[in-house]
């Protein structure tokens, strides 16, 4: 029988049909052909997104192995009644595993320029530079996803795709923000202290938006953490 892989992050772990895709990348480099890959990743979401599904999505299953790449700290998720929208629709109004999300996309994501979703976040951006509070409630969702993990006695691994403390690019940081130090609340057992972005970055591999990776510079960087993989 095929082993259980459970991905969980945000669009750059997302499964986006542009060959080499992350997903066949992990199975040449990582795991070999005999696995099947669940991705609950998605576009524009964040740490409280990736550590609701994460619980959801264990309660019901058992994989043999879990890779979650955290996202950024300036990111925000409501979870909402299943049916709740917008009129005129809202690009983050994001349902996966159990619930429905509406998700920030950061401090200056798409909840800008909507009248309703200004109501709903924009009491938490109040100021440009004052976003902290979302980035230490962004890292107590990291937390609660690591030590929900090592509770469970499955094999994982955990980064955040791009350096919290040093984004490698002026766009990286307006986008998701950063912090000072390195939080001393997150376990350190199962990370890979390395991220794609910083990488991907130094190595010609963003696209245009300065947030993306180009999947065979991606490809590279997760040749270079092999190593530090604990699967199997």
């Amino acid at each position: 029988m095929p082993k259980q892989v459970l991905f969980i992050g945000c669009s750059n772990l997302v499964d986006d049909c542009a060959p080499p895709t992350k997903e066949q990348s992990w199975k040449d480099i990582v795991f070999g052909e005999d696995v099947t890959i669940k991705n609950l990743s998605w576009w524009g979401v964040g740490n409280q997104f990736i550590n609701a599904n994460l619980h959801d999505y264990l309660a019901d299953h058992r994989p043999d192995y879990v890779y979650v790449q955290f996202t950024g700290l300036a990111r925000y998720d409501l979870i909402v009644h299943p049916d709740f929208d917008i009129p005129g629709g809202y690009k983050n109004n994001i349902k996966t595993y159990r619930h429905r999300f509406f998700c920030s996309g950061g401090k200056v994501g798409s909840w800008l320029g909507e009248d309703r979703t200004n109501e709903m976040f924009m009491p938490l951006y109040w100021q440009d530079g004052n976003y902290q509070h979302v980035a230490e409630m962004s890292v107590h969702s990291v937390a609660g996803a690591i030590n929900f993990l090592e509770s469970t006695g499955i094999p994982y691994n955990w980064n955040f795709f791009y350096d919290i403390t040093n984004p490698a690019t002026p766009e990286e940081e307006n986008y998701d923000g950063k912090i000072d130090g390195f939080p001393s609340i997150l376990n350190k057992r199962c990370w890979i202290d390395s991220d794609p972005h910083t990488y991907c970055h130094r190595n010609n591999g963003l696209q245009e938006d300065g947030c993306h990776f180009d999947n065979r510079v991606y490809r590279e960087w997760l040749s270079t953490v092999k190593e530090q993989i604990k699967w199997n």
